[in-house]
């Protein structure tokens, strides 16, 4: 080859090397900013997040610190769920958080952290906070087998989540679902499909959305999956029950559970949830104080369109998911999808849920690996992003406007979308029409029958809002309402604490806060005695000549004012001990046996008490005298009871298809009326003076027992 032909072959070969070292180069380049970016975001959580973690505690990790610490100390945990009672129990153990409340958490959830529940509240988040670094990485070391990624791509993913530094900062246990989740899926891909379905089981009790994967294993024709979700499930629902009882978990499957379902367990109303349930309550549900201005007021709306839109969101996750299809390629992306659609259609997602969001993404970024994919991940990451770091706005124009205040949820179906676009170029053949067609006619019906539930539900639920008392909207619960004279007292929680409310001629005033909360009062005679609660419960009374009563809860007058009683509790389980007020020197005496929880009473106008007790089973209701003779009332599941100054009436609620409703007894001749009779819960009734009419709180169209207040004549 002559020089002249080597100067023009080099000529020709020099651009396409020159173009090749520019990608290799441009390849490095981008490698070093995602790690450069990964170390970034690491430092963030290192520095800043865990740091702040580490010294306080916040949100929900005292709530199962406490559950957990109750059942390690041997408590009666029957009352988890009331939002009174275990503020109680928080402020006598001097837990640094203002409030608690375990709804909707599930008991067995709080046993993760009960082998950390005989150390101090804060040194228990700390060794939570290492075990879940554990989890952590452990979680991504899944992954990565998982999806076969570049560590630095998985990294990103993590280190991209805002909300798993939520959930560092606020000692949440998504990290640990995450895991569980991540680990049934590696399992599932590998074909350890019973142990891919007990591990979805296991988290089935620590969150209750994970049960719709068992419908995705039924899809796919896989049995032993579906049946050890089954076993995984039932395990976790003994244990739970082992440790907590029955009682408790009667009350999470009865009244919990399907308040939860509908997105009623806290304020259904709050878009900074931004979920589907509190977009269409923000639409199409009047509420006197926390809705006042719906785009319609149409219930009905929200009960055809809360299941049919979150059908038309799960559903294709499930009819894309191909039978007896073994491919990983294929699983990871019907996960993903199945994943995807289930925080969708979340009714309580929290920013620290979409700490879950983790495992979808990483899974769909793999499947797109080596395939000319630029564009597809372009948009995925960004969203993903989004989705993590925006949340609802709760402020702001009403009606129709509600629409532009949920972006994240418009993201998260963005993201449904995208993966099953995937889904549907991945599938290597169909399937048969008949299987669809069944499966379409399956979830069809379980649509009807979601429609026609929440039609039921709604039967009356709206009723009590013509007896309403205003309340000003920063009281997020009304409970224990008293009349005297021309106000109407009762316990307000807001957003720093149990407060003393005094409601007169429509003026609301609130008690000063300090380090203790008001919890329960009475009054009688124009005198009031009030629980205060620190890391010691005392009575107080408003007269000032009258000393505070150590170690007492719950007192209740008599009408004249010559008798006090109240609650002592020993773990968890209280007596009723009653003061002669006209004698103040002599000693308390109990006059109820040790066998028995008290949970409420009221006095006759004999000085007789009637009272809500339980032994083992449901609560019932009795009478006592002052020397402790107890008779029963035969009647179960009830209680909050209330007798009329008259002494003709006893008013009391009923657990009636998981809800409480009141009824009136005539102490005359022991008939029964029934009072309120709605999908709601409506409790502790007072008398006023002239016997004619009722207060009582409710919490219908509300969140599950945050109450707000009714009055309501009872004859005319």
């Amino acid at each position: 080859m002559t020089l002249t032909n080597l100067w023009k072959h080099a000529s020709k070969e020099s651009p396409a090397l020159s173009e090749s070292d520019h990608r290799s180069k441009s390849r490095q380049w981008f490698r070093i900013g995602e790690w450069m970016l990964v170390a970034l975001l690491a430092a963030n959580l290192g520095t800043r997040i865990l740091p702040r973690a580490w010294y306080t505690l916040n949100t929900d990790f005292p709530n199962y610190y406490l559950t957990a610490r109750l059942l390690s100390e041997h408590y009666d945990t029957s009352r988890v769920f009331e939002w009174v009672w275990l503020q109680r129990q928080k402020d006598h153990r001097d837990i640094a958080q203002r409030t608690v409340g375990m709804v909707p958490i599930t008991p067995f959830s709080t046993l993760a952290v009960y082998p950390l529940a005989s150390m101090p509240a804060l040194a228990a988040k700390r060794c939570w906070l290492i075990l879940n670094l554990g989890l952590l990485f452990a979680t991504l070391s899944l992954l990565h087998a998982l999806t076969y990624l570049p560590w630095r791509r998985i990294s990103l993913v993590f280190t991209l989540s805002l909300p798993l530094t939520i959930n560092f900062a606020f000692g949440q246990y998504y990290v640990l679902l995450l895991f569980l989740l991540t680990l049934s899926c590696w399992l599932d891909v590998r074909q350890r499909r019973f142990l891919a379905g007990i591990v979805v089981g296991i988290a089935a009790g620590l969150k209750i959305f994970p049960v719709l994967y068992l419908l995705y294993f039924l899809r796919k024709g896989n049995g032993r999956a579906f049946a050890g979700g089954v076993a995984g499930s039932l395990c976790t629902a003994i244990v739970s029950v082992l440790a907590f009882g029955w009682e408790l978990n009667r009350t999470y499957l009865v009244q919990v559970l399907p308040s939860v379902l509908r997105g009623e367990g806290l304020d259904p109303y709050n878009l900074q949830l931004s979920s589907l349930g509190s977009l269409l309550h923000r639409l199409f549900v009047y509420e006197p104080q926390l809705n006042q201005h719906p785009a319609m007021n149409a219930p009905w709306l929200f009960a055809v369109l809360h299941p049919l839109l979150q059908m038309m969101i799960m559903a294709p996750s499930l009819l894309l998911a191909v039978p007896n299809e073994s491919r990983p390629s294929q699983i990871r992306l019907e996960w993903a999808a199945i994943t995807l659609a289930s925080l969708a259609i979340s009714t309580s997602p929290a920013s620290y849920l979409f700490t879950l969001l983790i495992l979808p993404i990483s899974l769909i970024l793999g499947s797109l690996q080596g395939k000319k994919s630029a564009l597809w991940v372009a948009i995925i990451l960004p969203l993903y992003a989004a989705a993590g770091f925006v949340r609802g706005i709760d402020e702001g124009r009403d009606g129709w406007f509600a629409l532009l205040r949920v972006p994240r949820l418009y993201m998260l179906v963005l993201l449904c979308v995208f993966a099953y676009a995937l889904l549907f170029r991945e599938r290597q053949r169909e399937v048969e029409w008949s299987v669809n067609r069944a499966w379409a006619v399956a979830l069809s019906l379980l649509l009807a029958i979601g429609i026609v539930l929440n039609l039921r539900h709604q039967k009356g639920l709206y009723a009590d809002y013509q007896w309403r008392i205003p309340l000003p909207k920063p009281v997020l619960m009304a409970a224990n309402p008293a009349i005297q004279e021309d106000s109407v007292l009762f316990i307000a929680l807001l957003s720093d604490g149990y407060h003393l409310a005094v409601d007169r001629l429509g003026t609301v005033q609130f008690s000063d806060i300090n380090r203790d909360d008001y919890l329960t009062m009475t009054t009688a005679n124009g005198e009031r005695w009030i629980e205060q609660t620190g890391h010691e419960t005392t009575i107080v009374s408003s007269a000032k000549w009258s000393e505070g009563i150590r170690q007492a809860e719950s007192p209740v007058a008599s009408f004249d004012g010559r008798w006090l009683a109240f609650l002592r509790e020993n773990h968890g389980r209280a007596g009723i001990w009653v003061r002669d007020l006209s004698h103040p020197v002599e000693a308390d005496r109990p006059v109820t046996p040790p066998e028995l929880n008290v949970l409420e009473m009221s006095f006759l106008p004999n000085g007789e008490l009637v009272f809500s007790g339980a032994s083992e089973g449901p609560p019932g209701l009795f009478t006592t005298d002052q020397a402790g003779k107890i008779q029963s009332l035969g009647m179960t599941d009830a209680r909050y009871p209330s007798v009329s100054p008259d002494g003709r009436w006893l008013a009391y609620s009923e657990l009636d298809g998981g809800n409480w409703n009141l009824r009136l007894r005539d102490m005359k001749n022991g008939q029964t009326h029934k009072f309120t009779q709605a999908a709601c819960n409506s409790i502790e009734p007072s008398w006023s003076s002239d016997s004619q009419s009722l207060i009582y709180a409710s919490d219908c169209g509300r969140g599950l027992c945050l109450t707000a207040l009714c009055r309501r004549r009872i004859f005319h």
